[in-house]
């Protein structure tokens, strides 16, 4: 991972959609160096939601696009918000 206070060249993006009339937060767009399992089990602790990992993306319930954003940039990702 990166050093503290530096951030990766990356943009996740975060896109909200909605499935059975509930809202899915989806995240994607990791580097390959990602352990996207292991950031979707903190995101989820964090958010207090469920989810799953899509391939890479990573699927939360709910609408928690202001924690996620700020747990990404703790850990040096930038976050852009794409759709709804």
């Amino acid at each position: 991972m990166s050093d503290a206070g530096k951030l990766r060249a990356e943009v996740i993006k975060l896109r909200r959609e909605k499935r059975r009339g509930k809202e899915v937060i989806v995240v994607e767009g990791f580097p390959a160096d990602v352990d996207v399992e292991e950031l979707a089990r903190s995101l989820k602790s964090r958010c207090g939601a469920g989810g799953t990992v899509k391939g890479r993306a990573i699927e939360l319930q709910g609408d928690h696009r202001e924690r996620i954003e700020a747990m990404l940039l703790e850990r040096g990702f930038r976050s852009k918000r794409a759709g709804g």
